[in-house]
Parts: structure tokens; sequence; C-alpha cells
């Protein structure tokens, strides 16, 4: 696992080639969040699965896939159900909840080059 980058407006954090992200007001945002974030990328969600990759430069919650100048990169963006595993604490294995976390407009996302 490579170190978490801060700015003051995100957090990142690569692991196995999952390069994850939260961005919008994450100044209170503990790294327990971006790890957590880090954990169910690699062993949580099974991307094998996800049939439907769309093409589109939404930010939107979704699966999709883009070009970049580095070639082809698969991206999920985390739906409302999954953020608040993330931020409100929903799931057994959840970090604990983040106060206000729906006021701090945040959006995380998971993206990894592809073949």
């Amino acid at each position: 696992m490579e170190p978490i980058i801060r700015s003051p407006n995100s957090l990142e954090l690569t692991k196995e080639e999952k390069h994850c992200t939260i961005i919008g007001n994450v100044a209170d945002i503990t790294d327990e969040y971006i790890i957590k974030l880090a954990e169910w990328a690699t062993t949580l969600w099974d991307y094998d699965k996800i049939t439907m990759w769309k093409k589109s430069d939404s930010m939107e919650p979704g699966y999709f896939i883009r070009d970049s100048e580095k070639g082809k990169y698969k991206l999920h963006i985390l739906d409302n159900e999954q953020l608040e595993a993330l931020f409100n604490a929903s799931r057994k294995d959840s970090p604990k909840r983040l106060h206000e976390w729906e006021k701090k407009e945040l959006v995380a996302y998971v993206d990894w080059l592809t073949d």
C-alpha cells in the first residue's frame, strides 16, 4: 500500500493497483475512511462480476470505462448505499460514523488501468 496523499479537497490511496479517492470537504476526514475504501476495493467488491461498464465522463455513481493518455481505465464511483457504508457506519466493518457527512458533498471513487 502506498502512502496516503492528502490535499485540501481530496484524500488518495493506492492499494494493489486500485487508486482510491475521496473528494470534497475532507478537512476532518481521518485516514481510516480512505484505508477502508482501499480495503473494500481490493476485497469486498468483485469487479470481475460487473458486466456493464459504460463509456462516460460522468461523475454520477456507477461503473465506467474511460480513455486516458496512459490507456483505458475503469472507474467505480460509489453510490449512496456504498457512501453510507463508508461514512454512516451502515456495515459491521465500517469506520465510525462521520458527523454530518451528508453536508460535505463527498464523492468517493476507485479507478485503475486496464488491459
